[in-house]
């Protein structure tokens, strides 16, 4: 607790100006857009990304994202290992994921309270889910790297399904001696008349984030 505490007041006064926010929430735009043709030919609809908001935030501020932390989501886990270490963690409320794969099923509708697990859903359902996940966190990587003048390559997605608080528990556990910060992307994907509502979380190293400040012309020690 006392080492979480000493990393917020680290960085509690460290902000970004506007115009380096904004230069960040383009390229969150760029990603979107990129990936709205892709999403669009696999689920075979018409698909609509919208970033709502992006914040470049301590990764202690995670949770508070998040209205009640028992929320059941699916995480979509992507790492990007090479010259540079990253990872991008997506999630996507239950609910909204179970309306998105009844409305683009043939089958008979499945109902959340039959799916307690990732190994509950048919490997057509899991299939669409990853690919999701797979699209949004290539297309906002490369977009990410594309400012650095880097390469990005996420791994293949792994999928859980867990509440909101024991998945942030795992991942803080095994992210907060990498970085301390994150980049945090809201989006909603719209498909027919279904929204899908995701975080998009990019968790860098601290080659990446050297990079990334470099590129914004920000100063600050990244010492930790």
């Amino acid at each position: 607790m006392k080492e979480e505490e000493s990393n917020i007041d680290k960085y509690k006064d460290f902000q970004l100006t506007a115009e380096q926010l904004d230069t960040l929430r383009e390229l969150g735009n760029i990603g979107s857009g990129h990936a709205i043709t892709a999403l669009s030919d696999i689920l075979r609809n018409e698909v609509d990304v919208s970033l709502t908001s992006l914040d470049f935030t301590s990764f202690w501020e995670i949770p508070k994202l998040f209205e009640d932390i028992n929320t059941e989501v699916f995480g979509i886990y992507s790492q990007i290992k090479d010259q540079f270490n990253m990872a991008v963690i997506q999630f996507f409320t239950k609910e909204s994921v179970i309306n998105l794969i009844n409305i683009l099923s043939d089958q008979e509708n499945i109902s959340g309270d039959d799916i307690k697990s990732v190994s509950d859903l048919d490997e057509l359902s899991r299939s669409i889910i990853i690919e999701i996940g797979n699209i949004l966190a290539g297309n906002y990587s490369n977009a990410l790297a594309d400012l650095m003048s880097i390469k990005l390559i996420p791994g293949v997605p792994k999928l859980a399904l867990d509440d909101i608080n024991a998945m942030l528990e795992s991942i803080i556990a095994r992210f907060s001696q990498v970085s301390d910060y994150s980049i945090l992307i809201k989006t909603i994907l719209k498909v027919k008349d279904t929204e899908l509502f995701g975080i998009i979380c990019l968790i860098p190293s601290i080659e990446i984030l050297d990079n990334l400040f470099k590129a914004l012309n920000v100063k600050f020690d990244l010492d930790l």
